[in-house]
């Protein structure tokens, strides 16, 4: 009876490990302004930090995810290389769509290696209206 329990909780720990792998990037995003009024739109960035956290050199492309009611200007170079403890700053130009409510807006930024480590961060952005003058 010793000898299956044991070979279970073998399994079982080894799927635990093999879950619980460790990222090799890190990704920090925010997006300034966080706060746009929509009759006086301004120029709005998604700022996305990636940091290689691994021993070893990593190739990383970041992206900014579609949201509705913004648009998404990439920069031309969205992919790039990672020393060890190396970060790198990739900037993305966010406007308001015409079809654009007052509300809070989530922009999920993704990094990914070409390994295949993905890594997911959220910014946030409220849209308000102004309040009219009566």
């Amino acid at each position: 009876m010793r000898v299956p329990v044991l070979l279970f909780l073998l399994l079982v720990l080894s799927g635990c490990a093999a879950l619980g792998e460790k990222h090799t990037i890190k990704l920090e995003s925010e997006v300034t302004p966080s706060k746009v009024s929509l009759e006086e739109p301004e120029e709005i960035v998604v700022k996305a930090k990636t940091t290689n956290i691994a021993d070893k050199m990593v190739t990383v492309e970041v992206n900014v995810i579609e949201t509705e009611g913004l648009s998404i200007t990439r920069p031309n170079k969205t992919t790039f290389r990672l020393k060890p403890g190396e970060s790198r700053i990739v900037e993305f130009k966010v406007n308001l769509n015409e079809d654009a409510v007052p509300g809070d807006y989530r922009i999920d930024v993704q990094a990914k290696t070409t390994e295949g480590d993905v890594v997911l961060d959220k910014a946030k952005l409220r849209v308000y209206r102004k309040k009219a003058l009566l």
